[in-house]
């Protein structure tokens, strides 16, 4: 999708910059579009080109303010006057106004969506190790159990032997010191028992 060259076209500021000035409503979409659509960008600049091209919109404006506010006659000042009082720039002006409005609500929403995004990619980070740790505890848990049974099982194993019973003559297999016989239910001792 990011590759697509109607997309990228649809998306660049010079469109949404025209739209923004003819039908603001598709303007603001197509920003919202292009945030969706350059997600992979480290950070949109988008409202910030809008404020400054509203600012540069404004300049013609600033410079007849300063001029004025200072009183310089000596300068000729026909252009920016004609400038100033047309009625085109009037209502560039109020685009202007518009642009910088919606490049500032923007560059705080991105700027909100970016710090929810990036506490909500933290919490999956420390809810994710949290889980690998209590899974981790787990193991070792279940594999200290299993030692002990298994340490368990060759410590009987290593003092399991053949004991033959004095009294019936049949074997017995003991893994304790003493024992009972499983035929004359005698006791019997495992001479080979290590404690």
């Amino acid at each position: 999708m990011k590759k697509n060259l109607w997309i990228q076209l649809l998306c660049s500021i010079p469109v949404i910059l025209v739209l923004l000035y003819f039908f603001p409503f598709l303007g603001i979409g197509l920003i919202v579009f292009r945030h969706y659509t350059y997600h992979f960008k480290k950070y949109d600049y988008t409202p910030i080109i809008l404020i400054g091209c509203g600012l540069l919109i404004c300049v013609p404006q600033i410079i007849h303010v300063i001029i004025n506010d200072l009183k310089v006659n000596s300068i000729n000042m026909t252009y920016v006057n004609t400038i100033v009082n047309s009625e085109f720039y009037l209502s560039l002006l109020h685009y202007s106004k518009r642009l910088m409005i919606i490049g500032i609500l923007f560059l705080i929403l991105f700027s909100i969506f970016q710090i929810l995004s990036n506490k909500m990619i933290n919490f999956m980070k420390i809810k994710i190790e949290d889980y690998i740790q209590e899974d981790l505890r787990n193991e070792a848990k279940i594999k200290k159990i299993n030692d002990l049974k298994m340490q368990e099982k060759r410590e009987k194993a290593k003092n399991t032997s053949y004991v033959h019973c004095p009294y019936c003559g049949s074997d017995n297999i003991l893994s304790e010191k003493t024992g009972k016989c499983k035929f004359c239910r005698r006791t019997i001792e495992n001479k080979n028992y290590q404690s």
